[in-house]
């Protein structure tokens, strides 16, 4: 590789995609061939989980001092970051693209972690046994591009995240948090939107209820939630309605239930957050 050689951005080097698949807004999936290039890769929206598939012995990060890579290394590169590479022979490797706002909602609800004070920090070259496994014996041996595949894909990244969240070092704690919701404050409403999340909910009903102005009221929940209030309602009524599909009930007849306005209206925000349409959900689940 001539060392005078410029850069050039991952997006447009000589790379090969070999597959790639978008699962949600928030979470995608993509994988990768390419050799001797001399790059850099820079995250503008996303954070970036990657795993060597084949490959990489002749790997070098070129701006931080690091390990050659390798079958089996991981680089963790935040969203923001900016890192130059040299390749050498031919290697493979998988990317998994998750936004901030959903890790952090991942360790709201299943560790109670304040997203104030989550971060991940910048990792080239580690290894982690139970993500590799997870990526070689589940993610790599799936058909992607079946949309029946594409909940098993979710529900794996999440344990790839909450993986993440437990293993010491891959996460990082911000002592000074900022903005938020009192505790007090952030539970009242939250009772408040689960009790009522089958109707519409104004903001002047939850700022009333903070005693804040409705500028200020959206600013704190969500710096204390990662959501906006309608995202979080929004949320609230999709994770009924997954419950709801599981049973019994029509499709029209759960819209209204869950404080849509009719089936078409849920079915276009079940897709945006799901990545499929109820009815496929219910097809993958084996129901009907």
């Amino acid at each position: 590789m001539d060392k005078n050689a410029k850069y050039m951005n991952f997006f447009q080097s000589s790379k090969v995609c070999l597959r790639q698949q978008g699962i949600t807004p928030k979470l995608a999936w993509a994988q990768y061939g390419n050799a001797f290039d001399r790059l850099y890769y820079q995250n503008d929206e996303f954070h970036t989980l990657s795993l060597y598939i084949a490959g990489g012995e002749q790997t070098e990060r070129l701006d931080i001092r690091a390990e050659r890579g390798g079958p089996g290394k991981f680089c963790l590169m935040p969203q923001g970051s900016e890192s130059r590479w040299q390749l050498g022979e031919p290697q493979q490797f998988m990317h998994l693209y998750f936004s901030d706002d959903h890790l952090k909602q991942l360790a709201l609800k299943v560790f109670d972690i304040d997203p104030r004070q989550l971060a991940l920090p910048d990792l080239t070259f580690f290894s982690h046994g139970a993500l590799e496994a997870i990526y070689r014996q589940q993610i790599q041996q799936i058909d992607w591009s079946m949309p029946e595949s594409h909940l098993a894909m979710a529900q794996l990244s999440d344990t790839i995240l909450v993986n993440l969240l437990q293993s010491s070092g891959l996460t990082k704690s911000i002592a000074i948090v900022k903005g938020g919701l009192a505790p007090k404050v952030a539970k009242q409403v939250q009772d408040f939107m689960q009790a009522n999340y089958h109707r519409q909910i104004y903001l002047h009903e939850l700022a009333e209820l903070a005693q804040l102005s409705e500028y200020h009221f959206t600013r704190m929940f969500k710096a204390h939630f990662a959501r906006t209030p309608q995202e979080y309602l929004m949320q609230l009524r999709i994770e009924q309605v997954k419950h709801l599909l599981t049973g019994p009930m029509k499709l029209a007849d759960i819209a209204l239930a869950c404080g849509f306005a009719n089936q078409s209206h849920m079915g276009r925000y079940f897709k945006h957050l799901v990545g499929m349409t109820p009815s496929a959900y219910q097809k993958c689940l084996g129901v009907r």
